[in-house]
């Protein structure tokens, strides 16, 4: 039996050809996954998102589903503990209760080999310690919705008795639209349900930690109240409340130091707020809020000031304002200033503000230049020009179509609801007061914004990786595998193009805010093997297959083959031969002019970090302790090391007939 020295995979017999193309990473080790990889069967790696204490984390494709989840390992020194696994089975029981919008699903605790992983929810987006980071403090509207949310998480939690432990903006995630999500319960548990780490052990993040935490006392859901707390300080005002060089330092803070007053560090948190945030902070947490819901209760009561930043709170009934605050664009009110200047300047009271249409939405609000219009007040017509750019635009009035744009019509003096439409624009509308004291002509002028293509996302990883990716017939290589890039929505041409293996040519059709995923399974190509031999005329054999005579020169398949040369009579050669995807072998020349040679023999050397490990040899144990000297009678040898207190090693290795030297050293690890 062979092996591939790639993934492990049994080969065919000798002389039998294996398809590289087809190998898959079996198992993780040390060195991580690569992007593109197939782990247990199942999960397609697409990147690595971190490393942590636990182990690495990976964006990967559930093939089963199509679907994108996050792949997390446990430090193998962690799942070799029996009692840890348990642990976190436990755990994942009560874990997976939680399906809420604000907390990250976790789905499954597997095992492939030696490798113990966990899936979960996979969330684009950062987490709030880069957007801290990214921004220092954060604006007072946004830190108050993320609290929010993260407390509404907090309340569905603790309701399911689960306490996290080890809250901190590491562990919450900010997704694409600016939801929140707490993620990473591999350290939770029932404050009254069994114990799954010692009575005593400190598990968590110091400057997050509660001082009960800090002090290895029983802890509840309001450990979880004091790390909030302390997130929304460093929120609302870049600092943490309580910074020490080590734990007992910052044990000793909890006792002697009290926070400000968060109001007095951003004048822009409001000072009821920034007693909230104290609450949370108090070092006796019989004093703290007794449940993540009286803490909302709280944060409701300090954030409906907020709510003319468009932040609506729960619980509450939102009144329709009669002027909704606007969302517009730069451009927008720029032009919007310049219409204003050019009609104050004409001498005619006229005020317009432009916005999207939506047929949500209310009115847009009306500002006046000049005295109210009566609704009896008689005044003669007024000409108005309306002048776009791009021109040709459809004017209507009052729902009323009036023309297009450059010419002029005739309004009379009141208010008028203004729409102006161009195929490939978006739509503008106006509200505009025409006052009775104003000139007799009047011109308007508008810059039409071009609407933005719809896009989508083109998502392509091959087997194997690092493949040039060619878009829409371009001859210059948009990147490499695994490639993800947003694009207009339609169908686009991709070429998949790897040096040594085939092209593969796809039409992708990319929908408008949907991923459109290409796997691009290349198939290498042939390479070349040339042999001659002196002299000519020999046998060429693959295994025991007979495929030609020298001077001998065709494709092979990529592969690894025991390769002879046999001028019957005279001489034999034998050689390992091994063909990569688009390559040339050769030419190898073989002397065959001497008396046939006697048996072949082989030495292999063996040798171990630390020294002293057994050794068995293609199935066979051998008393002998590492280093040692071996004599074989064939080439392949399958070894397997071992030592007590490290992991045993199994290999599958080619050896060279003598006098060739053949030497094998192993690293054991523990």
């Amino acid at each position: 039996m062979r092996f591939c020295g790639k993934c492990g995979a049994s080969l065919p017999g000798p002389g039998g050809p294996f398809d590289f193309s087809k190998t898959q990473t079996l198992a993780y080790s040390s060195g991580g996954l690569s992007d593109g990889a197939l782990f247990a069967g199942r999960y397609l790696v697409i990147d690595e998102l971190g490393k942590g204490g636990m182990g690495c984390v990976y964006r990967v494709l559930d093939t089963k589903v199509d679907e994108e989840v996050a792949l997390k390992f446990i430090n193998p020194d962690i799942a070799a503990d029996g009692k840890v696994i348990e642990r976190f089975r436990s755990e994942l029981r009560i874990t997976r209760r939680i399906t809420h919008r604000h907390v990250c699903r976790m789905y499954d605790l597997s095992e492939d080999g030696a490798s113990l992983f966990i899936t979960m929810e996979y969330i684009p987006g950062e987490d709030l310690a880069q957007m801290i980071g990214r921004l220092g403090k954060l604006p007072v509207e946004k830190g108050f919705i993320i609290a929010r949310q993260v407390c509404e998480g907090l309340a569905e939690v603790h309701r399911l008795g689960v306490v996290h432990r080890d809250l901190k903006p590491k562990n919450i995630m900010i997704d694409r639209e600016g939801n929140a999500k707490i993620m990473d319960f591999g350290l939770a548990r029932t404050p009254h349900g069994v114990r799954l780490t010692e009575v005593g052990q400190v598990v968590g993040t110091p400057s997050f930690m509660s001082p009960e935490q800090l002090n290895g006392e029983t802890l509840d859901q309001r450990t979880d109240i004091f790390a909030l707390g302390v997130i929304m300080y460093s929120m609302l005002t870049g600092l943490l409340p309580f910074e020490a060089e080590s734990t007992l330092t910052l044990a000793l803070q909890h006792r002697t130091h009290r926070p400000p007053n968060p109001h007095s560090l951003n004048p822009r948190v409001p000072e009821d707020l920034g007693r909230t945030i104290l609450k949370c902070l108090e070092i006796d947490k019989t004093v703290r809020y007794a449940s993540a819901q009286d803490l909302l209760a709280d944060l409701d009561k300090s954030g409906r000031r907020f709510e003319t930043y468009g932040v609506h709170v729960p619980g509450r009934s939102k009144k329709k304002a009669a002027n909704p605050p606007l969302r517009l664009s730069w451009a927008k009110v720029l032009t919007a200033a310049s219409i204003v200047l050019a009609l104050a300047a004409s001498g005619l009271a006229v005020k317009t503000l432009f916005r999207k249409s939506r047929a949500a939405e209310a009115p847009a609000p009306i500002v006046q230049l000049g005295a109210p219009v009566k609704p009896d007040e008689k005044a003669k017509a007024v000409p108005v020009t309306f002048i776009t750019e791009p021109s040709r635009a459809a004017i209507l009035v009052d729902g009323t179509p009036m023309g297009v744009s450059n010419d002029t019509f005739s309004l009379s003096p009141g208010t008028h609801n203004v729409r102006i439409n161009k195929p490939g624009y978006q739509e503008m509308t106006a509200t505009l007061v025409v006052e009775p004291d104003g000139t007799d002509r009047l011109r308007q002028e508008y810059k039409l914004v071009p609407q933005s293509p719809a896009r989508g996302t083109l998502d392509i990883t091959s087997d194997p990786a690092e493949a040039d990716v060619f878009l829409g017939g371009s001859r210059e290589p948009a990147g490499k595998t695994p490639f993800v890039k947003g694009l207009p929505a339609g169908k686009v041409r991709v070429k998949v193009s790897k040096a040594g293996y085939k092209d593969q040519t796809e039409d992708i059709d990319v929908r408008a805010g949907q991923r459109s995923r290409l796997y691009s399974s290349l198939t290498p190509l042939d390479g070349t093997v040339e042999i001659s031999s002196d002299p000519e005329g020999a046998d060429v054999y693959i295994g025991n297959e007979l495929i030609g005579t020298t001077p001998f020169k065709r494709p092979l398949a990529p592969a690894v083959y025991r390769l002879r040369i046999v001028l019957k009579g005279v001489a034999e050669r034998e050689d390992i031969l091994t063909v990569h995807p688009g390559e040339t072998v050769g030419p190898l020349t073989y002397s065959l002019d001497r008396p046939r040679a006697a048996p072949l023999r082989y030495f292999l050397k063996i040798t171990s970090n630390p020294p002293g490990a057994s050794v068995t040899i293609n199935g066979v144990l051998k008393k002998e302790r590492t280093p040692f000297v071996w004599e074989l009678d064939t080439h392949e040898v399958r070894l397997k090391i071992e030592k007590e207190e490290y992991k045993s090693q199994e290999e599958m290795i080619f050896i060279r007939p003598a006098p060739a030297r053949n030497e094998k050293s192993f690293e054991l690890k523990k």
